[in-house]
């Protein structure tokens, strides 16, 4: 007789619809923060976060507010390790990146631009802003406070971005059927799976710098 298997011994499930590995057709992921959690998909992740975030973050890295800063209030810090030079390898020196790129393409890169902050704010330091996805917030309204962020940095944003593109912006952002949905979580290797481009996350990185004026770290 089979000896039944311990809670140390068990193999891990999903902890929302607690499907186990060999009910998935792909292996579980791990919380990126606190490495104990694990999930399915993204849609499981976002579904458990409000339960989850009490034990990853530590209460001193929430931010309680459920506002944030205008632009005109966003300090200013220094840039991550090798900005000025991932800057001029991938031709960004100029600010005219999305310039060049059609207005859909523009608009999910921002978007993407955006999720992959929030992403990396949460791995890499433990930020989580209790209006955003992550701190079970609805995302609309720090995306928003993003884009009047990115319409202050000149330059930046194409020519042709008016107010009517950024209302286009914002119901792609929230559009079930994109992959750009600021209603979902993201890591590094969705981006470069989804552009099948793995340099992707950097220049998003890059162009993220630029619009906050600080790196993540």
């Amino acid at each position: 007789m089979e000896t039944p298997q311990t809670p140390s011994t068990a193999p891990p499930s999903c902890f929302t619809c607690h499907k186990l590995p060999a009910e998935l057709p792909q292996p579980l992921k791990r919380c990126a923060k606190c490495q104990k959690a694990f999930y399915c998909s993204q849609e499981c992740q976002k579904q458990d976060w409000k339960n989850h975030k009490r034990l990853c973050a530590a209460p001193s890295t929430l931010n309680q507010s459920s506002t944030a800063p205008s632009p005109s209030q966003q300090s200013t810090g220094p840039h991550n390790p090798g900005f000025e030079a991932v800057n001029r390898i991938l031709g960004l020196s100029n600010n005219t990146y999305l310039h060049d790129l059609p207005e859909k393409e523009a608009f999910a890169q921002l978007i993407d631009c955006y999720r992959l902050r929030v992403e990396d704010d949460y791995v890499f330091t433990g930020d989580v802003s209790m209006s955003s996805l992550y701190g079970g917030g609805d995302p609309v309204r720090p995306f928003n406070r993003f884009l009047d962020l990115a319409e202050s940095r000149s330059g930046v944003l194409p020519p042709w971005w008016n107010a009517e593109k950024r209302q286009e912006c914002l119901r792609m952002s929230v559009d079930p059927h994109q992959f750009s949905n600021i209603n979902c979580a993201i890591e590094k290797s969705d981006i470069q799976e989804h552009y099948k481009n793995n340099a992707m996350p950097m220049l998003l990185r890059v162009l993220g710098e630029k619009i906050y004026g600080k790196g993540f770290m």
